[in-house]
């Protein structure tokens, strides 16, 4: 039985009035218009509707550039709340946090930041320091498809090292209605969601609506043991952290076609809430109790954008104007409380921050065909304002009033920039089944940097990053490729607020004991990307196998040094060091049975990962990728029964246990070891009838659980501090019940 909660009062409403709803109308087709809204959000490119997966691998067979695409049939297989939990399940993505949570992606094993996130073709918000959104704000089920890019082309934002991630939202005006509700629980914690989706084609305009509401949870415990140099526990701490998560997505697009041309209005608002609390209980080695603290933070996400596009055709060939602009918002209040052995309140604590990052952007582009050519030119114009702003209070007591804290070096600045680009491409069929794609996009940024005592410090920094992409469908099946390009990670707003702040303490300004900033004329890291590819498609594109090799050399990678600026040392971030990533990636589709009443298809991916830090400029080998495993294992299962319309599946992913010496940001050596971690999840489906279908869904059942051990060392190779970390998730079960008419 639902409880009685907003959720269960929202999915009574939700199914009660599906019978109210009348049909759809026939879909009646125009003759000769463009489908509408099927453009690549950020080139002018032949229109692809996503349906299921052999479709899509069709367009990842004739596409110029690696990549991987993920049908909305495959978006949709296990019912998943985020888009977190699709990414999980393809080559090389890992992620940071608790375990069984995907929130935090790691492409190939890079720590956040060296992904790129797109929404329809154009950049997002982060809203944090590192420049990359969550994967677990954005639901799942309002997505179209998924393109995994892994090396750019020049008409795309180079902003990737690691690789790049579109996320298509849903746009096809199908005259389709689709109701879906889902309620379950994760361990002891209420999850679900509901959606309606609503399309119509009205002669020359197509309107595409969509709104879901989604709640979601992670009911996590950690058990956490502190360690001396001899390995010794001299405190052991037991912490409930379980957090509740909400998101309102709102997705309208508006597209008018005229005669060949096509105007697009394509807005989105995502409305977000998390609410944590943590109980944590502090004992000596022991046993006895000697502090508790209870930590309640409460925060509201928002990111929107309103934009348009105009695409037209003409005698010479295409042209694109586009104009957007958009918003990510994050507030969080926390409230900490502590207590000693005997319940008496010793500390309270409360903290306020606010972030904040406004993005705009204008472009125009053409593309016209030239004998085997088709040249591409573009030119864009984008600007962002990122603010943070955090404050904190406390009191000794339970009586005594908050008295604000100084704030810290990074908790209050803003850092204004812009960016202009240009773009030049030629997609040259050099022979009858050979493509060659030359390209170079120019991006120029110019920044400004304001600390928390108005001082504004300017950096810029310009750069030409080349492209060459080959292809060759060496038969009808198999398909080559190759690419070289380079790519950039813009540095971390933190890393570049302008703030020094003073040392204090034994050798206070010395290179022991230095002062501490950022640098606002910080460079981008730059990477050299190679990729070697091979795929086979048969079985009429339902099936693919593709082996994909990289390597990313990098350049001005940047980590903090003490240098002498006048009479005292300051450390800052500099462009000091290189680093190399490199790897192979497998991925595999085979239907093994496709004759008959039964449907059995495989699917899965192995990834290698390797990267290395230099230790000094121009060394070899060096230090660990912190968090990076040496592989990621994907294996999954679908099986289906035509006739009766049943059908079911599994995936499972895995890690092996491994280790990393790192060095962090403040110099402190990390030497970290963690296990295996391996994740399962199930589903079962019924087609009751073309207007009805119910999905019961397990995920995580295998209740994850993360291990880790650390040891950190200070810079002159003396102990500083150890701990050993269990944390464990509970399974998630839930039931999807959908209509589409």
């Amino acid at each position: 039985m639902l409880r009685k909660s907003p959720l269960a009062l929202a999915l009574a409403v939700a199914w009660g009035i599906w019978p109210l709803v009348s049909p759809a109308q026939q879909t009646i087709p125009r003759a000769g218009t463009v489908g509408a809204g099927q453009q690549d959000a950020a080139v002018v490119l032949p229109d692809v509707v996503a349906a299921g997966q052999h479709e899509v691998q069709a367009e990842r067979k004739s596409a110029q550039l690696q990549k991987i695409v993920v049908s909305e049939e495959e978006v949709e297989r296990f019912g998943d709340a985020t888009v977190g939990d699709v990414l999980r399940r393809l080559p090389g993505m890992t992620f940071t946090g608790p375990p069984g949570v995907a929130k935090d992606v790691r492409m190939r094993g890079l720590d956040k930041g060296y992904t790129q996130f797109l929404i329809n073709g154009e950049p997002v918000p982060g809203t944090t320091h590192e420049r990359q959104m969550q994967v677990d704000r954005l639901p799942a089920d309002m997505i179209e498809r998924i393109e995994i890019i892994r090396n750019p082309t020049a008409e795309y934002d180079a902003s990737g090292i690691g690789g790049t991630i579109n996320i298509v939202l849903k746009h096809r005006a199908d005259n389709v209605t689709r109701l879906r509700a889902a309620y379950g629980r994760n361990g002891r914690m209420d999850v679900g969601d509901v959606l309606g989706q609503w399309s119509r084609r009205y002669d020359n305009l197509d309107v595409v609506l969509g709104l879901s509401y989604t709640v979601g949870a992670e009911d996590i415990v950690e058990d956490k043991d502190t360690l001396n140099a001899a390995g010794a526990v001299t405190q052991r701490e037991h912490k409930t952290k379980p957090v509740k998560k909400t998101e309102t997505l709102l997705t309208p697009r508006l597209t008018w076609t005229f005669g060949q041309d096509r105007l697009t209005i394509d807005p989105f608002i995502s409305l977000g809430t998390e609410d944590k609390r943590e109980v944590s209980e502090q004992r000596n080695a022991a046993g006895a109790l000697s502090k508790a603290t209870v930590n309640s933070e409460d925060k509201t996400d928002e990111l929107g954008r309103l934009s348009a596009r105009y695409d037209g055709k003409a005698g010479w060939g295409n042209w694109y104007a586009k104009l957007g602009t958009q918003r990510g918002k994050s507030d969080k209040d926390k409230n900490t409380s502590e207590a000693n052995a005997t319940g008496s309140l010793t500390k309270r604590g409360l903290e306020l921050e606010n972030l904040q990052e406004d993005q705009s952007y204008a472009g125009a582009g053409a593309a016209w065909p030239l004998g085997p050519h088709l040249l591409k030119a573009g030119l864009e114009r984008r600007a962002t304002a990122y603010e943070k702003r955090k404050s904190v209070a406390e009191a000794g007591n339970a009586t005594a009033p908050l008295t604000p804290k100084a704030p810290g070096a990074n908790d209050i600045y803003a850092i204004d920039e812009a960016r202009s680009v240009l773009y030049l491409q030629d997609e040259w069929r050099v022979a009858n089944a050979q493509w060659l794609t030359l390209g170079v996009r120019y991006e120029r940024t110019e920044r400004d940097a304001t600390d928390r005592n108005g001082n504004t410090r300017s950096g810029q920094h310009a750069s030409a990053n080349p492209s060459v992409h080959y292809r060759w469908a060496a038969a009808d099946n198999t398909i080559v490729r190759a690419s070289v390009a380079q790519t950039l990670k813009l540095p971390k707003f933190d890393d570049v607020n302008p703030l020094v702040t003073l040392a204090n303490g034994a050798n206070a300004g010395t290179v022991l004991n230095p002062d501490k900033g950022g640098n606002a004329q910080l460079k981008p890291e730059r990477a050299t990307g190679i990729e070697i590819g091979f795929e086979r498609f048969f079985r009429d594109n339902r099936g693919v196998f593709g082996l994909n090799l990289y390597n990313r050399d990098v350049r001005d990678y940047v980590q903090r040094a003490a240098l002498a600026e006048g009479a005292r040392f300051v450390e800052r971030p500099y462009n000091v060091r290189d680093a190399r990533f490199w790897g192979a990636e497998l991925d595999w589709r085979v239907p093994v049975l496709h004759k008959g009443p039964h449907e059995l298809t495989l699917t899965g991916s192995h990834a290698e990962l390797r990267g290395k830090i230099a230790t000094a400029p121009g060394r070899s080998g060096g230090q660990d990728v912190k968090d990076m495993p040496p592989r990621v294992t994907n294996i999954g299962l679908d099986w289906q029964h035509l006739s009766s319309r049943w059908s079911a599946g599994f995936s499972v992913s895995h890690s092996p246990a491994f280790g990393t010496d790192s060095v962090n940001p403040d110099g402190v050596r990390e030497v970290k070891s963690r296990n295996a971690s391996t994740l399962l999840d199930l589903y079962i489906r019924k087609v009751f009838s073309p207007t009805a279908e119910v999905r019961l869904v397990a995920k995580n059942v295998l209740a994850a659980k993360k291990e880790e051990a650390v040891t950190k060392y200070t810079a002159t190779g003396a102990f500083n501090a150890a701990e050993a970390k269990v944390e464990t998730s509970k399974p998630t079960v839930f039931v999807t019940v959908e209509s589409r008419f």
